[in-house]
């Protein structure tokens, strides 16, 4: 699965809310144009927000360039509400969900964490991708209220995001601020043993996504597979 990523903060004069608005008015008009399902988080601090675009049309190569839309797509308009602050091509690596869910998704509410991990190398992001996956096959029933994750790495080796829905801000928030606690996140020392640069966590909320439900699931909220 190829995905765009992109965080904004508000233009001066602008606040979060008239930059959520704008981006959902982008993607709104992106989802009628190309083959693609689009989520926008807010933080929790209100301070930015970002956008992970996934493309839906299968596996080929040149996918991401000819389907899915730049980061620059969200500052364009007569009034742009946001700038851009980091942005970059990613793809699945790995993912777990919790018993009793039928797949990875992101509905409208979720509260969601937002894990960055910063590598110098495609050597170290690989060494650190795997090392992602076999975090998840160990922690991940371990951690209450975790209801899936997912890790990307980036195109150009130099950054993996860890994407988690949770079932509450109280589960979330056990994460947060933890990353000095060898206790509270064991798996935080080995990354940056295994070479990560910096580590980054956030809490967030899911304010638009794309609504499609997948033939023959039954979900009780709708929302886009991750």
């Amino acid at each position: 699965m190829w995905i765009s990523f992109g965080i904004y903060e508000p233009q001066n004069g602008c606040d979060i809310h008239e930059a959520v608005a704008h981006m959902a008015r982008v993607a709104a008009l992106l989802e009628k144009r190309n083959n693609i399902d689009v989520a926008i988080i807010k933080s929790l601090e209100q301070s930015w927000a970002a956008v992970f675009a996934v493309w839906k049309g299968g596996s080929s190569g040149d996918g991401p360039a000819l389907n899915l839309p730049e980061a620059a797509a969200f500052t364009k308009g007569m009034v742009c509400a946001v700038r851009i602050v980091d942005s970059g091509w990613f793809r699945l690596s790995s993912q777990e969900i919790s018993k009793g869910v039928s797949f990875a998704q992101l509905s409208l509410g979720d509260i969601v964490s937002l894990r960055r991990i910063y590598t110098s190398s495609w050597k170290i992001q690989d060494v650190l991708s795997y090392c992602c996956l076999a975090i998840l096959k160990s922690y991940f029933a371990w951690l209450k209220g975790l209801l899936s994750y997912s890790f990307y790495e980036s195109l150009d080796g130099k950054q993996i995001i860890g994407l988690g829905v949770w079932d509450s801000v109280e589960s979330a928030s056990v994460l947060a601020n933890n990353d000095d606690n060898p206790n509270a996140n064991p798996w935080v020392a080995f990354w940056k043993s295994l070479g990560a640069k910096r580590l980054q966590y956030h809490l967030c909320q899911v304010v638009y996504v794309t609504y499609r439900i997948p033939c023959g699931v039954q979900i009780s909220r709708p929302g886009f597979q991750i």
